[in-house]
Order: structure tokens, then C-alpha cells, then sequence
């Protein structure tokens, strides 16, 4: 008794005296992340809260990414909705042509006129389409932009579209096709320019299976806008209306196995099916930087391909130009994984994917190489001119075109001109002696040459794509020479 009494008076002097303390070991690490701060190997609190919300951070700008395809299908759904004017239960097929027609459409072109329907499944029931025969090619494509059925066998067919659990007559004299969303896409178009052509624009029919038994007559709207008219486009939304768009997916579609994570994720944003969107004040915080994260992520993607992520969609060595479908797989669930890197790049400058996209028959489908950046690195900057060399015979069976798009919502330039693109079929293009051709971009046009001229906007980069209709051998070998766009200086 009377040793530890001793020895606890000791011990208590010893600490009044500072001869013995207590030690906290802090240390701290760098990280890509920043500093991160320790006591001995426990992480501080503060430090603990720092990284959980880089972990909210991070996720929210992936979840922008895996959502670009849903968002810019839900929205160009909006958009065609408001601007060709029809519900959710109504059946109607959209004839859009021209310059003005067109622009609501991510990355679309003017040289070609676009023919498509977009339904809601779960208002309309399951949608019976009928093909006629001719030279009619196009696609279907679930919400995902992944194809579900090809359109160019130049025979008649007749189609049903089935919604995720709906019924159907299982001795439908057709081809039935199960897609995995409600909301359903498919666009055509018809090559030739004569009169049997023009009559084959609208000869595909489509209405509800609840009326087979006494069909009505399709309905086409053609698009044409009016100056005053509100047009709304189908480029994804930033802010808060991109989450809107993507919550609006969850509480509709079934969830795709290959997406758990991607839910689990939504959900401590407050994304949850079966239950309403009422993010808090820090979720819409982490939201909202999400979002504009993932969009400049997206962009740096869609943009800059690498070597080590997109190998095979780099034209050349060093040409300048890159495969727009990045090497994208349009089925994007492959045996042994799905693809993100290729959909998010494509996905974010265009939309609709199909099989004669991604073509390796030469003379058939088409093909899409888009620039970025002049010779130098830079933006294609709208003040500045920039001029191009095409080399004789562009290796296009059918034919060629040249289309410069925006960078802020990937949509046809909107100019004093009202032109958007040239191509080999452009009435008053200048051809040079040796079948070369020299292009050029700029606020204003270059004398002599305003026949080869697309006009951009002081204060608004821009890209462009080369389309290749019926790519020929000499693209798929990579043998035709590509020339940067140059700046004039």
C-alpha cells in the first residue's frame, strides 16, 4: 500500500515537473486531393470531412457522365414535344429539312433530311411500324442510344415495339421488338432525290396496337420554325435540370443491372425511385459542381482522345482528327465489360447511334471525323480565320460534307449566312485544277473565295465534322491524307 501511494506521488511529480508528456504523433500526407492530416493513423476529423465530400464530388461528376446518354435522349423527347407539338399518347412521325429544321439536334447536318418519331411507350402501349420496300435506312434506339433494330434491308417489314413488361399478341405477324426503356426512338432516311424517293419520305406507317384492328393514318408534322417561335433544343441541360432529367429516368425506366452502383450513388443525392426529388441544401451544392465538373470532364473526353483511351479513333499520326464514334461499340455492353469512355465522348457531341455508324464495309454506312483545335493546339476560335485543305478524292463513295457546330451546345452554327456545312454535292463549290479543295472558317468571308466559306461567330469556338458517306477503303486504311485547319495569320 504504502509502495504504490510512493509510486503514484512520484509519477504525479514527474508530470507536474514536464519530465514526463503526453505524445500525439500528427503527420501529414500529400495527396492529389491535398493535404490530409493524421493523429498517429487515424485521420483528423476535419480531414475525414474533407474527403467525404470530395467522395460526393467525384461521384456526382461521374454520375454526369454515365447519365450524357438518358439526359440527351429525355430532353431531345422535350424538345421535339414543344416543338413539332404533339402528348405523350399521341403517335406522329417528324419531317425535318433545312437549316432551321434541323438545329434542335445534337450534331445533326443539313445536307440530309431527317425523318423521326420518338414515343413514349408507357402513354402510347406497344407502337406497330410498318417499312415499305426502298431505299429506306435508319434505326431504332432505346433511351440508352443503344440500337435495337436496324432499318436497311430494303424490304417490307413490319415492326412491333414493346415497352419494358407490356403484353403483346405472341402470333404478331412481324418482328417484335423488346426494348428496354419506355421511351423509344427511331429515325430513317431515304436516299435518292427523285420522285419515287420524295414518296417514300412518308410512307412508313406507325400507330397504336390498340388500333390494328382499324389503323389510323400516320401523322407527319414538318418542322419549319418561325423567327418568333420558342425553339427548344435537345443539347443536355447544365444545373439543376440536368439531375430533373435524369431523376424523371429513374422514377419511369426500369434499372438496368449493370447501373446498381450508379444508383446507390444517385441516392445520396436524394435520387430515388418511387420516392419525390427534394435535394438538400448540400446535395444541390454537390450537384450542381457535379454537373459543371462532369461537363468540362466530358468535353476534355469528347475533344482530346488519347492513345491509351481511344487507340483506334485517332486518324493518322498526327492529321488533326479523330474519330467522332470513338471507337465506340454501338451495343455498349460487350461479353466481358460496357463501355463508358467511348459512350460518354460520344455521347456528349451526338446522339442515335447504329451499326452503319460504326461500318467497316467499305462502300457502305458512313463515317464521322471531327477536329477540335487548329495546327497549333488551339481553339477554333470565332474570331479568328482558319482555312483547309481537302486533298483530291475524299474517299466517300457517295459523298462528302463539312459541318461546323458550336462547342457550347454541339449544335449547326447559327450565322448571318445561314450556312452551316459544304459538301461535294454544294452547286457553286470551287474545285481547284488537281480536284482539291480549300475550305474556309471565319467571321468574315475571304475575297474570291466566299463560295468555299462558313462564316463563325467573334466570342464562340466552334468544331467540325467530316462526314464520309460510304467510307471507301482508303479511310479504313488510314491512306488518305487529313491536313489540319490552319489559322490565317
Amino acid at each position: 500500500m504504502k509502495t504504490t501511494l510512493s509510486l503514484k506521488l512520484a509519477l504525479s511529480g514527474l508530470l507536474l515537473s514536464g519530465l514526463i508528456t503526453t505524445v500525439v504523433a500528427q503527420t501529414t500526407q500529400d495527396t492529389y486531393l491535398g493535404k490530409i492530416e493524421y493523429q498517429d493513423q487515424t485521420l483528423t476529423k476535419a480531414s475525414a470531412a474533407k474527403l467525404n465530400r470530395k467522395i460526393d464530388l467525384q461521384r456526382a461528376s461521374q454520375l454526369t457522365l454515365w447519365a450524357l446518354p438518358i439526359s440527351s435522349f429525355y430532353q431531345s423527347y422535350k424538345a421535339a414535344k414543344k416543338n413539332i407539338g404533339f402528348s405523350d399518347e399521341e403517335v406522329v412521325i417528324g419531317l425535318y429539312e433545312g437549316y432551321d429544321a434541323v438545329y434542335p439536334f445534337i450534331t445533326a447536318n443539313v445536307t440530309t433530311p431527317y425523318i423521326i418519331a420518338m414515343a413514349d411507350l408507357s402513354a402510347t402501349g406497344p407502337l406497330i411500324v410498318t417499312i415499305p420496300e426502298g431505299s429506306i435506312f435508319g434505326v431504332a434506339n432505346n433511351a440508352w442510344q443503344e440500337p435495337i433494330k436496324e432499318i436497311n434491308s430494303g424490304k417490307k417489314e413490319r415492326l412491333l415495339f414493346v415497352g419494358p413488361g407490356q403484353e403483346y399478341p405472341k402470333d404478331f405477324k412481324g418482328e417484335i421488338i423488346q426494348n428496354d426503356t419506355f421511351l423509344l426512338l427511331y429515325f430513317y432516311r431515304v436516299l435518292g432525290t427523285d420522285a419515287a424517293a420524295e414518296k417514300l419520305k412518308t410512307a412508313v406507317t406507325s400507330y397504336k396496337l390498340s388500333d390494328a384492328d382499324n389503323p389510323p393514318k400516320t401523322r407527319y408534322i414538318t418542322y419549319h420554325p418561325k423567327p418568333e417561335d420558342n425553339v427548344v433544343i435537345g443539347t443536355q441541360p447544365i444545373g439543376m435540370e440536368y439531375w430533373e432529367l435524369v431523376n424523371e429516368y429513374v422514377q419511369k425506366e426500369p434499372m438496368a443491372d449493370r447501373d446498381r452502383f450508379f444508383y446507390a450513388w444517385l441516392r445520396d443525392f436524394g435520387i430515388e425511385k418511387g420516392k419525390p426529388f427534394n435535394p438538400t441544401a448540400y446535395q444541390k451544392e454537390i450537384l450542381l459542381e457535379g454537373v459543371k465538373t462532369g461537363m468540362a470532364m466530358a468535353q476534355a473526353t469528347a475533344f482530346n482522345k488519347t492513345k491509351a483511351k481511344f487507340a483506334s479513333s485517332l486518324y493518322g499520326n498526327d492529321s488533326g482528327w479523330e474519330d467522332a464514334m470513338a471507337g465506340m461499340d454501338p451495343r455498349i455492353d460487350l461479353e466481358t465489360y460496357s463501355m463508358f469512355n467511348e459512350r460518354t465522348s460520344y455521347t456528349f457531341e451526338a446522339v442515335t447511334t447504329s451499326a452503319g455508324m460504326v461500318s467497316k464495309v467499305a462502300g457502305k454506312g458512313s463515317a464521322y471525323l471531327g477536329s477540335y483545335y487548329d495546327a497549333d493546339d488551339n481553339a477554333l476560335m470565332g474570331g479568328n480565320n482558319y482555312s483547309l485543305h481537302m486533298e483530291p478524292n475524299p474517299p466517300a463513295a457517295l459523298f462528302w460534307s463539312i459541318t461546323v457546330y458550336d462547342i457550347a451546345n454541339r449544335l449547326i452554327i447559327q450565322n448571318d449566312t445561314r450556312r452551316s456545312d459544304l459538301s461535294s454535292r454544294s452547286e457553286k463549290l470551287v474545285t481547284n485544277s488537281d480536284g482539291s479543295v480549300d475550305l474556309y472558317f471565319g467571321p468574315e468571308a475571304p475575297k474570291g473565295n466566299e463560295n468555299n466559306w462558313i462564316q463563325s461567330n467573334k466570342g464562340q469556338s466552334f468544331f467540325v465534322y467530316l462526314r464520309l458517306y460510304g467510307p471507301e477503303q482508303a479511310y479504313f486504311d488510314q491512306t488518305f491524307p487529313m491536313n489540319k485547319i490552319e489559322k490565317i495569320k
